[in-house]
């Protein structure tokens, strides 16, 4: 099989002829290496429309650094907060201010729940983001529902919509931005009799025995292997009512002749990640996504939740933008940037890329373009930009990509 091959041709071209003649290639068995694609490095020549703010997973307590779940990985609590606080400070330097920030969820860490710390910690986060030039826009992730019940953040100011957080905006015309709420379906968050909370026990149960009803307990990841791992409480779903809005935001989108950027919490695509923190319907999301109705308008999904961050263009030429966490390495790190979003292209710019976007992971290239430095021009000072062109949009996109395609390679 392709995943047996020890090395990458990385091809700079993200055509639909070049990507056939690889698969092609591949089955054929004329290549010897597995192909991860990367969606090219040209300059952008549209004019800039909208700027903003990235920043994902800060997890934040006020606490001595702690590990993972698995005692594994090193988190700087403290470090990271500062990191936020950091970000916020070079967005404020910016010589043109950011439209938005998007913050793309697990803003503090559960562990405040056990401090008795949560809404202070909280407040903290929400200060530092007050600070900034312009507006947030808040996601949640699985450590708000650690810290909060759905209940709660129904009522929060800082949150706009309820207890069903999905919701779009157009920040430029021609552009539209959608945001999800990965946790519709959900062991976390929800009361005991809500009916998506039912639908999460009654699925889990299906896919992942080794899984506690409650969420709290069991033997996660003894039952399941492949992208079965995904079925854990850390992760949830996006649901049958969010996935038809989705639809129908994205239908309108193409009738209306815009791009749109996708945004979520948790990740959308197996390859942009570690392979076990998709949603648990991430199939049913990426049909969607790449439906005729969608009209080939979404130029990329933005995900946070993987703190090891991720990317991938798909068969589509969808990025697929998996941002990593402060927590990492906290006082030491740059894992915070701003997003230039073109009619031809993504510009990612931050202090150093590889901190927020990563060009490898586990020793593997990820596909990513290769990062430029920038010198500093009338849109940020100093820095190091990644590049993502975006493929020309086409009458609709394909949803019957072939099961053989090169972009599914890598793992």
């Amino acid at each position: 099989s392709f995943k047996q091959h020890p090395t990458y041709l990385v091809l700079e071209d993200c055509s639909a002829i070049m990507r056939r003649l690889a698969i092609a290639l591949c089955s054929a068995g004329s290549l010897r290496s597995p192909i991860v694609i990367s969606c090219g490095t040209e300059a952008p020549s549209q004019p800039l429309r909208f700027s903003f703010g990235v920043i994902a997973d800060v997890q934040w307590a006020d606490a001595d650094d702690g590990y993972n779940f698995g005692g594994t990985v090193v988190r700087r609590y403290r470090g990271s907060f500062r990191t936020l606080s950091r970000a916020v400070d070079w967005w404020l330097a910016l010589p043109q201010p950011p439209a938005f920030l998007a913050q793309l969820g697990d803003i503090i860490d559960g562990c405040n729940v056990n401090l008795g710390q949560s809404a202070q910690a909280l407040e903290a986060a929400l200060h530092e983001l007050r600070r900034a030039p312009c507006p947030a826009v808040n996601i949640i992730g699985n450590h708000e529902l650690y810290n909060f019940d759905r209940a709660q953040l129904a009522r929060a100011v800082w949150l706009k919509h309820g207890d069903r957080e999905f919701h779009s905006f157009s920040p430029a015309a021609g552009w539209r931005v959608v945001v999800l709420d990965p946790y519709q379906l959900a062991l976390i968050g929800h009361s005991a009799d809500d009916p998506r909370r039912l639908a999460a026990v009654e699925l889990i149960g299906r896919k992942n025995p080794g899984v506690d009803p409650s969420g709290a307990g069991g033997d996660w990841f003894g039952f399941v292997d492949g992208d079965d791992k995904r079925f854990v409480p850390y992760n949830g779903g996006l649901g049958r009512e969010q996935l038809s809005w989705l639809q129908a935001e994205l239908a309108a989108a193409a009738a209306a002749g815009e791009r749109v950027l996708v945004m979520c919490h948790v990740i959308l695509h197996p390859q942009a990640c570690g392979g076990s923190t998709m949603a648990w319907d991430y199939h049913a999301a990426l049909q969607v996504i790449r439906s005729e109705a969608a009209g080939g308008c979404v130029a990329a999904v933005l995900c946070g939740h993987d703190h090891f961050g991720g990317y991938f263009c798909d068969e589509e030429g969808v990025h697929h933008c998996t941002f990593c966490s402060p927590l990492n390495r906290g006082d030491d790190g740059f894992a915070f940037g701003v997003v230039h979003v073109r009619d031809d292209a993504i510009e990612i710019r931050g202090q150093r890329v590889d901190d927020l976007l990563p060009a490898r992971r586990s020793g593997r290239p990820t596909g990513r373009p290769n990062a430029a430095v920038c010198d500093g021009d009338a849109l940020s000072g100093p820095c190091e930009s990644v590049t993502l062109v975006l493929r020309a949009r086409t009458q609709h996109a394909r949803d019957d990509a072939p099961e053989g395609n090169p972009c599914h390679l890598k793992d």
